[in-house]
C-alpha cells in the first residue's frame, strides 16, 4: 500500500501469514511441485499454433522426444538461477513435458514457480516454440496439471508418520487431509479457475 504496509489482497502476503502461524505451532512445511506444460510450433509469422513439435509419449527419449534440447536449456538456465531440480522428462501427451522441483518452503516454492513459468516460455521462444501451461490445449490428449507434493515436520520429525498408525499415518496426517477436504471448494476456485481446467475431467475431453 502507499504507506508501505503489505497489500491485504496479495496472495503472497496471505501465504506468509499462514507460514508464520504454522511456525508458531512448531510446524514446517515442504512443497515440491511437478509442473507439466506443452510445447507448440509457431507459424511463419511467429504466432503460436496448436501443432506439437513431436509425437513422443511418457518418458520417451530422442529422437522421438524433440523437446529434449529445449528442456535441457530450461534446466541449465534454472540451475544457473539457483533452482534445485528433481526430474525432467517427456510426459504422456504428444508435445507435453514435465520438470519437477526439489521440495522447499512454501514461499520459496511459490516464488520459484512464477519464475519457472517465465523461464520455460522464454527458452521455448528461443527455440522457435510456444510453451503453454493451459490445462487442456488438445482435444483427446492428456491434459496438463501440477502435482504439489506436501510434507509437514515438527521438531525435525515427519509429522505425518506414525509407525503404529493406520496405515502408518499420524493423527496430524488425518487432520491435514480433513482440512484439504473441508476447503477443497476454495482451493478449486484458485487452482482450477477456468472452464478449460475442467475439460481434463469431462467425458470426451480426456
Amino acid at each position: 500500500d502507499p504507506d508501505g504496509t503489505p497489500f491485504a489482497g496479495d496472495p503472497r502476503v496471505a501465504l506468509k501469514k499462514v507460514v508464520a502461524q504454522a511456525a508458531e505451532l512448531g510446524y514446517t512445511m515442504g512443497v515440491g511441485p511437478e509442473a507439466a506444460f506443452f510445447l507448440f510450433k509457431r507459424d511463419a509469422s511467429g504466432a503460436p499454433t496448436v501443432d506439437t513439435h513431436d509425437k513422443a509419449g511418457y518418458f520417451d527419449v530422442a529422437p522421438s522426444d524433440l523437446g529434449e534440447n529445449t528442456r535441457r536449456d530450461i534446466e541449465d538456465t534454472l540451475h544457473e538461477m539457483g533452482f534445485a531440480l528433481e526430474a525432467s522428462h517427456h510426459e504422456v501427451a504428444i508435445g507435453q513435458h514435465e520438470i519437477d522441483f526439489r521440495h522447499a518452503d512454501p514461499i520459496t516454492t511459490a516464488d520459484n514457480l512464477v519464475t519457472f513459468r517465465w523461464v520455460v516460455r522464454v527458452i521455448a521462444a528461443e527455440h522457435g516454440m510456444h510453451a503453454t501451461f493451459m490445462p487442456k490445449p488438445i482435444f483427446g490428449e492428456n491434459g496438463s496439471g501440477m502435482h504439489v507434493n506436501q510434507s509437514l515436520s515438527k521438531g525435525g520429525e515427519n509429522a505425518f508418520f506414525d509407525p503404529s498408525g493406520k496405515p502408518e499415518l499420524a493423527a496430524h496426517a488425518y487432520g491435514y487431509i480433513a482440512g484439504l477436504l473441508k476447503h477443497v471448494k476454495a482451493i478449486t476456485a484458485i487452482a482450477n479457475p477456468t472452464v478449460n481446467s475442467y475439460k481434463r475431467l469431462v467425458p470426451g475431453y480426456e
